[in-house]
């Protein structure tokens, strides 16, 4: 094992970028020897799991402009979190140096964050149960005058029962407890990271646990609702508009004057690097959906894994010109979709997207996806092999599916029974780069009854509208508009 003494911050952040061995620091009780780097935000911290006194702990260390008061404000607020009887890891040891300070925390071990958990669809009354004690521990935050400024899933640690609050950077401290409108604000920052598919079970759980509670007695369907929506409009501004167009913790970004590469940091691994470095040579090797004018689609293999990817075509030089200047169908297909999954929506997974440069200009564009081996809704309306049950159920998780839209007033654009997949886990949306996520409520409405409108008469042979999605459609266009409306 290589153990190298780290004493200035250029150490430091070289160790973080290529974190292979064990490294070790002096400290005023004895070295800390960091063996995994678990967050770095370059230039300002370094959040790691360490060995320090024969005990594991997470070291965090600050540094760069204001680090002094950053780290001083993270160790008052674990100690006033602590005496005010919430939940949170113990502050083991602080100290500060001329470029640089240090937290030891307490590492709490058999832990999962609560993004693991929401994500890997747990059953029922397990769910039920988490949600009750993390939004407990909200509540209590907010009676003792703490506000959650960035209340992400990854926050809360989940441990026999209980559930931890970390990262107390980003908790401020009020005189008095909150009030019921800031109240509520940071309660829906909160629900509105879980999937969307959660919201009326999430509601129900919720309303039971706040009747009780005089200072929410004032709380609707339709003003939580609106809190949601709110929410997570500013969590897309946050993490979708701003980040997936950039090098950061989940994406890589590589650019050129003659190629623009974004992916998932998780999934790009050599041989998709490889694959991708000539992607029409991957075309040619796989096995062709589709080759239109407007878009080449072929399902392919990277390291033995099936993916389709798609290349947007440019199909004269006038549109060459037109589309050069703009963001790319596959760019804005990757943000479309990498928003929907944030959200929970079924999609196609995005994993990578190209894009052909001639120096300002944007030329052909490539889109790696998720290869999902299931018929489209179009088919099973068209094929005799689906009987009659089977397209009733069909109608109705199509129209679960849809509902998702109208919950989070997003609109598709081309919502035709081709871009609708219907596997064993249920239906998925594909084909994004129509979708639009923050129109008005007015543009939304005018908009989704074209997606309802446009899917109805995907069948122009067969029938006027489909009649199994028709009962289905009246509803999704029903005038329950006041609990949506912003």
């Amino acid at each position: 094992m290589n153990i190298e003494k780290l004493n200035t911050v250029k150490e430091l952040e070289n160790w973080a970028n290529s974190s292979a061995d064990m490294l070790a620091l002096t400290t005023q009780h004895g070295p800390i020897q960091l063996e995994a780097n678990l967050r770095h935000l370059p230039t300002r911290r370094l959040t790691c799991r360490a060995q320090w006194q024969n005990k594991r702990v997470i070291a965090k260390f600050f540094y760069g402009a204001g680090f002094k008061a950053l780290m001083f404000k993270e160790a008052l607020m674990l100690q006033a979190l602590k005496k005010s009887s919430i939940k949170v890891p113990e502050l083991l040891h602080s100290e500060q140096h001329t470029d640089y300070g240090v937290l030891v925390i307490q590492y709490i071990e058999h832990v999962q964050t609560l993004s693991s958990f929401f994500w890997s669809q747990p059953e029922q009354a397990e769910l039920e149960t988490k949600l009750l004690a993390v939004t407990e521990l909200v509540l209590l935050c907010q009676q003792a005058g703490f506000e959650i400024k960035d209340p992400h899933l990854d926050n809360f640690l989940c441990c026999q029962g209980d559930v931890y609050l970390i990262d107390a950077g980003d908790i401020k401290k009020v005189k008095n407890k909150l009030s019921a409108q800031a109240a509520m604000q940071n309660l829906a920052l909160f629900y509105a990271q879980l999937p969307v598919t959660l919201d009326q079970q999430a509601y129900q759980l919720l309303t039971k646990m706040l009747e009780s509670l005089a200072d929410w007695n004032g709380l609707s369907e339709q003003s939580w609702r609106q809190a949601l929506l709110k929410q997570r409009r500013w969590r897309q501004k946050r993490f979708i508009n701003k980040k997936v167009f950039r090098s950061c913790t989940a994406y890589i970004c590589e650019q050129n004057t003659s190629r623009f590469l974004m992916a998932k940091r998780a999934d790009y691994s050599e041989q998709m690097a490889v694959a991708l470095s000539d992607p029409d040579k991957l075309i040619a090797k796989g096995r062709l959906l589709k080759d239109g004018a407007t878009a080449t689609v072929a399902q392919v293999e990277i390291a033995g894994q099936p993916y389709v990817l798609k290349r947007y075509n440019i199909k004269k030089p006038i549109h060459a010109l037109l589309r050069g200047f703009c963001w790319s169908r596959a760019a804005i297909s990757w943000k479309n979709g990498l928003l929907l999954e944030m959200l929970g929506i079924p999609t196609a997974k995005s994993y990578a997207m190209i894009e052909e440069r001639k120096g300002a200009l944007r030329r052909r564009s490539y889109l790696l996806s998720e290869y999902i081996d299931a018929p489209r809704a179009w088919d099973i309306y068209e094929d005799d092999q689906y009987d009659e049950e089977n397209k009733k159920q069909w109608a109705k998780k199509i129209y679960e599916l849809f509902l998702l839209l109208k919950l989070c007033q997003i609109s598709h654009g081309d919502l035709k029974a081709h871009n609708i997949l219907c596997s064993a886990e249920g239906a998925f949306f594909i084909d994004l780069d129509g979708l639009n996520a923050e129109q008005s409520f007015a543009g939304f409405w005018q908009q989704f009854k074209k997606d309802v409108g446009r899917f109805q008469i995907s069948w122009p042979k067969k029938w006027k509208v489909n009649p199994y999605f028709s009962s289905f459609s009246d509803k999704l266009l029903a005038d329950d508009l006041k609990l949506y409306k912003k």
